[in-house]
């Protein structure tokens, strides 16, 4: 059975030239990368746009459900991503940004990477080596759904 869902990413998460995302963000998505070593990993960065920038202020980390190939493929449940919405939704924020690691891999995405992401989204891709989070990149699909395009990531200071 496949489910079909329609996913809207805001028109201003476009071209966006840097995600701001807390060190407390970036040590768990690479914690998470890590614990799910050496299958792939996949969450959510829940936060605002503003000036054609996003601000990363959670991570929600979630389920790989991919039954074969875990080593080279996720998939997210749809409830999961739904669920991440209503998070969302409940805080006043968007999901700004899907995470996922590439075992063993670099941090750049593929052409799987490629046909299945959406504009408008930051893809955070985490590269783990032997189970350690080596680096890590930023990426954003064109709207020609042709290419992707480095995005900045900057660390900054959690509100308190």
């Amino acid at each position: 059975m496949i489910l079909e869902i329609d996913i809207l990413a805001q028109d201003f998460g476009d071209n966006m030239t840097t995600i701001h995302i807390t060190k407390k963000i970036e040590e768990q998505f690479k914690l998470h990368g890590e614990n799910e070593y050496p299958h792939e990993c996949c969450g959510f960065i829940l936060g605002h746009f503003k000036n054609k920038e996003s601000y990363g202020l959670e991570y929600i980390p979630a389920t790989n459900v991919k039954e074969e190939n875990r080593e080279r493929r996720f998939l997210i449940d749809p409830q999961s991503y739904q669920n991440a919405e209503d998070t969302a939704d409940e805080k006043g924020l968007s999901v700004i940004s899907i995470v996922h690691s590439h075992p063993d891999h670099p941090h750049k995405p593929s052409d799987f990477d490629r046909d299945h992401a959406w504009p408008g989204f930051s893809y955070i891709i985490i590269s783990v080596q032997k189970g350690k989070a080596v680096s890590y990149r930023s990426w954003q699909l064109n709207q020609n759904r042709e290419s992707f395009i480095k995005e900045n990531i900057k660390i900054v200071e959690e509100k308190k």
